[in-house]
């Protein structure tokens, strides 16, 4: 006969190929928690952990200039890494990608407004009272301005 009763999570992931990946992937946060008060001012938010694989470290940085300063303080960071319980790692990749700026500046986008000037009403007047003066090029394009302020407060 079958046994139909449910089968614990913990048990399903244990027997998988999953239980690795998800060790693999403790193990990338762990590193990327230490390593971050490691790095040199100023490049945290540049720096992330990309891979653990065969014993080296692969660290992502969004430009040359960082990879740099992480080049110069290389084995310290290794030195620290071993004696924090990663003894297993044997060198450090840094790899560029500049797309880890892209996301940021991505971010800050959505916050802002994409077009925070209002026109008031009064101020449609007055572009209105201008474009009475101005020349024919001119009177349109400010009659235009001033209609947006219209378009806004309905």
């Amino acid at each position: 006969m079958r046994n139909h009763r449910p089968t614990a999570t913990n048990e399903l992931i244990s027997h998988s190929k999953l239980k690795e990946i998800q060790k693999h992937a403790e193990s990338i946060n762990q590193l990327s928690q230490i390593i971050l008060p490691l790095l040199p001012k100023g490049t945290q938010p540049y720096v992330r952990v990309a891979n653990l694989r065969r014993n080296n470290l692969v660290l992502e940085v969004a430009s040359a200039a960082i990879k740099m300063k992480l080049d110069y303080e290389r084995l310290q960071i290794l030195n620290h890494l071993r004696n924090q319980g990663f003894a297993h790692l044997v060198s450090l990749e840094v790899v560029i990608n500049p797309s880890i700026y892209r996301t940021d500046s991505s971010a800050n986008e959505d916050k802002t407004p994409k077009n925070p000037r209002i026109i008031s009403s009064q101020t449609a007047d007055l572009l209105k009272c201008i474009a009475d003066h101005a020349s024919p090029k001119v009177k349109k394009r400010l009659e235009n301005i001033a209609c947006l302020a219209n378009k806004k407060d309905k």
